[in-house]
């Protein structure tokens, strides 16, 4: 088979897989919509990533910034499906929160668990395989588990995990958890105070 061929079906095969997950990511996030109803009261948000290093630890702390900004009656803690306890924020997500005003220097990883799940009131997950990972854990937290991205774009994308990232990697990242968190905050204000 000539070169030009091969080629030209690489492209066409990129373009239907493209296709296919625009697609997916439609039917999920209308899944999500028509399956979940915003929680109320929301007293606790549990933010859960892969190792709790860098994305949770960024949420956790610009929510937390947002949540008391605002004065809102919120507690956010983050979590880890696969980390053990008590290692620092990534030095590049510390370096990102300190470059926007936030402070991830006394970040400690915890491990997800029970107590955790029970005590939120929702939880966000950053990618789809976590919130698989989480229902099927805890099946009965269905209905408060939430992706992150959700929220921002309807597009329900995941938010890649820049662990192994550049800088830029990292400030990609934090760009999207700003948009996706102040939307967030805005659907908690009371009615009166939502821009």
């Amino acid at each position: 088979m000539p070169q030009v061929d091969s080629v030209s079906m690489r492209g066409v095969a990129r373009s239907m897989k493209r296709a296919v997950n625009g697609a997916l990511d439609h039917w999920r996030y209308r899944s999500l919509v028509h399956s979940q109803v915003f929680p109320n009261p929301l007293r606790t948000i549990l933010v859960v990533c892969k190792g709790n290093i860098c994305r949770s630890p960024l949420v956790e702390a610009y929510l937390k910034h947002q949540v008391e900004k605002h004065g809102l009656p919120i507690t956010v803690e983050s979590a880890g499906l696969e980390t053990s306890y008590g290692k620092t924020a990534h030095p590049l997500a510390q370096l990102v929160g300190t470059q926007c005003g936030l402070l991830l220097s006394q970040h400690a990883t915890q491990q997800l668990h029970k107590e955790q799940v029970e005590r939120a009131d929702m939880i966000v997950v950053m990618e789809w395989r976590q919130r698989r990972r989480v229902l099927k854990l805890y099946p009965q937290a269905k209905q408060k588990v939430f992706l992150l991205r959700q929220f921002y774009d309807q597009s329900v994308r995941e938010v890649a995990d820049p662990y192994s990232g550049t800088l830029e990697d990292f400030q990609t990242c934090f760009s999207m958890i700003k948009q996706a968190c102040d939307v967030l905050v805005m659907q908690m204000l009371p009615p009166g105070k939502q821009a």
